[in-house]
């Protein structure tokens, strides 16, 4: 059984730690409303961006062949080299925001594994790259670690992400590329997300919107040149909505943890301090029984 003096001092330590965790869980919620603003005004703006460019590439007169659109159905025979990228934080105590992009990317692997020739993982975030890096050639190839584009996010990263990628691609490194990352819903919640990146592939409604809408579309100076801006600012727009997610994320979680550390913190104090209680009323007692023998030992001794 622990002394008094042992439980004192744990009692303290268990303070000490929630007073940390308390201000991590404020810092973590001053950082999560800016990261939560951003992402809100960004999304409509990224939506729109890709909802434009679907609307381009369904247009009957449009003729512009960009190598970064999908070239259509794969033969079986033809080779489909992956350029997975994995978005997690590059700190933890964010409770399971990294497990959740890990875990996706190893089912991934495990269940799509077959339909590639290759599938090369690379890192935003040095959580995942931490994870992988041990384990490499376990089914997929160890990739690169963006370590430069860590830490705050900002549109010039995004920008230069997105063109070392497409870069790769375009120099046919890989056939596609694939981000994924978790999706911020609120404060508690995130969904792990695989988002196709590379090739653009057109969804079969835009197509048959856009059929139907052509007529009375006037795109100037001609759709060519307005798909082929849109098509330059869409990858670079959409790599910034995913970092923006996968921040405002990592901060919901780790506030979301601090908050949850703090309170255990706090029950483990009153645990600590009943306990403490109990064992110094015990110790009372038993000096007081010890104090009353003594002194009717005393007295019959004294008769």
């Amino acid at each position: 059984m622990p002394s008094l003096l042992d439980i004192r001092r744990r009692i303290r330590s268990v303070k000490n730690t929630q007073q940390l965790t308390k201000a991590m869980k404020m810092v973590s919620a001053a950082k999560l409303r800016r990261a939560q603003e951003a992402i809100t005004n960004n999304r409509p703006y990224a939506k729109q961006v890709g909802t434009l460019v679907e609307h381009m590439l369904s247009l009957p007169e449009v003729t512009h062949t960009s190598p970064l659109l999908d070239r259509g159905a794969v033969t079986a025979n033809e080779e489909r080299r992956l350029h997975l990228v994995v978005v997690t934080s590059d700190r933890g105590l964010c409770a399971g925001f990294n497990a959740m992009a890990i875990k996706t990317a190893l089912r991934f692997v495990k269940e799509e594994g077959g339909n590639y020739t290759s599938i090369t993982l690379s890192f935003l975030g040095k959580r995942g790259h931490d994870f992988f890096r041990p384990r490499a050639g376990r089914g997929f190839k160890l990739g690169q670690y963006f370590e430069e584009f860590g830490g705050k996010v900002t549109f010039k990263k995004a920008s230069d992400l997105t063109n070392l990628l497409t870069k790769q691609f375009l120099e046919g490194d890989f056939d596609e590329v694939k981000i994924i990352f978790n999706e911020f819903k609120n404060a508690v919640t995130q969904r792990p997300i695989c988002e196709d990146f590379l090739p653009l592939r057109p969804k079969p409604a835009a197509q048959e919107i856009g059929a139907h809408s052509s007529a009375i579309a006037i795109v100037k100076p001609n759709p060519n040149a307005v798909l082929e801006a849109l098509l330059a600012k869409h990858f670079t727009v959409q790599v910034f909505r995913i970092m923006l997610e996968s921040q405002a994320g990592e901060h919901g979680a780790r506030m979301s943890a601090m908050e949850n550390a703090t309170k255990n913190a706090g029950e483990m104090i009153r645990k600590l301090t009943l306990q403490y209680n109990k064992q110094r009323q015990a110790g009372i007692t038993k000096e007081l029984l010890e104090i009353i023998s003594g002194s009717e030992s005393a007295k019959s001794q004294a008769s």
